[in-house]
């Protein structure tokens, strides 16, 4: 079989990541051998059972130091602003306890 070749498309002229510095992607690890892996879940139940999977994967292929599940959002209590407005200091707080975080939306 004929490996596969993929390309990008995007209806944007610059992807978001490349139009500016507030918009860059932060660095990454080279692995994830003694970190500290954030798993975010949106409020979607899905998105539970996914990342739970994912850190098991994360478990058994590399050395963690510890894996953090972050409780999702349990609804939105948005009346003005933006959803990540209303969970600013949720995020802060996790950014300072681990080395990665990822997140997931399931439906």
């Amino acid at each position: 079989m004929a490996p596969l070749d993929l390309t990008m498309v995007s209806p944007l002229p610059i992807y978001l990541d490349e139009s500016g510095p507030r918009n860059k992607l932060a660095p990454r690890p080279a692995s994830l051998d003694g970190k500290i892996v954030g798993l975010l879940p949106n409020w979607r139940p899905s998105a539970v059972e996914i990342l739970r999977a994912i850190g098991t994967l994360l478990g058994e292929r590399y050395r963690l130091r510890d894996l953090v599940v972050e409780q999702p959002v349990r609804e939105l209590p948005i009346r003005t602003g933006k959803l990540l407005d209303t969970m600013r200091n949720q995020l802060d707080e996790l950014a300072q306890r681990v080395d990665v975080v990822i997140t997931a939306t399931g439906d």
